[in-house]
């Protein structure tokens, strides 16, 4: 059973008892069981509409803003029982939505759009791969999704995670097409970003150069990946002014870190993102939001795997100490 099961039962069971208290403090037993099912009516809407995606309205799937510290994104309705394998991502005009639950034998990627300030009911997208796909995430035009795959390129292939891409068509999404040679044989792992440029910043494994990568893009190809820094899952801004990653030092738990880009081209020197963002837990998968206002990454600290949400003013914050 899932934890949205455990909680629609519970729930249920806390307003049927309420409901028997007042009936009998009512002392009339029509009016015991009229309480009743007028509460489990209740009860039984609530948890519709907690799965009903089409109630929801406005931007971020219409949920409450947060501010400076973490919380969960959309408890109620982002529920899995194992978490989730990266953050929600949003479309450039945050009328689309796609997130990955993270699955026993690879699971779907679930798309949401908003349509008529009303969001649809999550639907699988097919991107015709066998092997799975995971860590979609929207190109800086909207126009693509990037995302990762065991699927082998031929049958002579060996079996890694690559890069892929899907494109936007007239009925969704096309069929999912490797993204480059030059990634055939380089393997990888979990989120990664793409600039708006096309440069492409992600965790190599490969063992010449393991850690945080770039492959830059000339305007028709990749260009071999090139070493950065120790991390993995870095997040990079549009821009490439900044870049939150993830990273574990002497504990075995993973935090959020931050560089920012000098004016030469150099990176500054790694930055704790902040204890009010990285717990005792795992913190992992970032993501800043198209708007550049709201920043994600998942987190082990109340849920396995959860999506957090928090404001992204601490990215200008620390930019400004960092740099002055």
């Amino acid at each position: 059973m899932k934890a949205k099961d455990y909680w629609g039962l519970a729930l249920f069971a806390v307003f049927t008892i309420a409901a028997f208290i007042i009936g009998v403090m009512a002392n009339n037993k029509m009016i015991k069981l009229i309480l009743i099912a007028f509460f489990q009516l209740m009860i039984v809407e609530a948890i519709a509409q907690q799965n009903d995606f089409t109630k929801l309205t406005g931007p971020y799937l219409g949920q409450k803003l947060p501010g400076n510290y973490p919380q969960l994104f959309a408890p109620e309705i982002i529920i899995n029982e194992q978490g989730y394998h990266s953050s929600i991502v949003f479309s450039p005009d945050l009328k689309e939505a796609i997130w990955k639950p993270m699955d026993r034998g690879g699971g779907p990627v679930l798309y949401s759009k908003l349509i008529n300030d009303k969001w649809t009911q999550p639907q699988e997208i097919n991107f015709a791969l066998e092997s799975g796909v995971s860590d979609p995430i929207f190109s800086a035009d909207g126009d693509r999704i990037y995302f990762l795959s065991f699927q082998p390129i031929d049958n002579n292939s060996e079996q890694m995670e690559r890069f892929w891409y899907s494109e936007r068509t007239d009925n969704g999404w096309s069929k999912g097409k490797p993204l480059d040679k030059i990634f055939y044989n380089h393997p990888t792992h979990w989120t990664f970003s793409v600039a708006k440029n096309g440069n492409l910043y992600f965790t190599s494994e490969h063992p010449d150069l393991k850690g945080i990568c770039i492959s830059r893009f000339n305007g028709k190809n990749y260009l071999p990946p090139e070493f950065l820094f120790d991390g993995s899952m870095p997040f990079v801004s549009p821009d490439e002014s900044y870049m939150i990653y993830v990273l574990k030092k002497e504990d075995t738990k993973t935090d959020l870190y931050i560089r920012y880009k000098e004016s030469d081209g150099t990176w500054t020197n790694e930055i704790e993102i902040g204890p009010n963002i990285n717990s005792d837990k795992h913190d992992l998968a970032p993501y800043v939001s198209p708007d550049g206002k709201y920043l994600f990454f998942i987190s082990q600290r109340e849920r396995m795997n959860g999506i957090m949400w928090m404001s992204a003013k601490i990215i200008e914050e620390l930019r400004t100490k960092e740099l002055n």
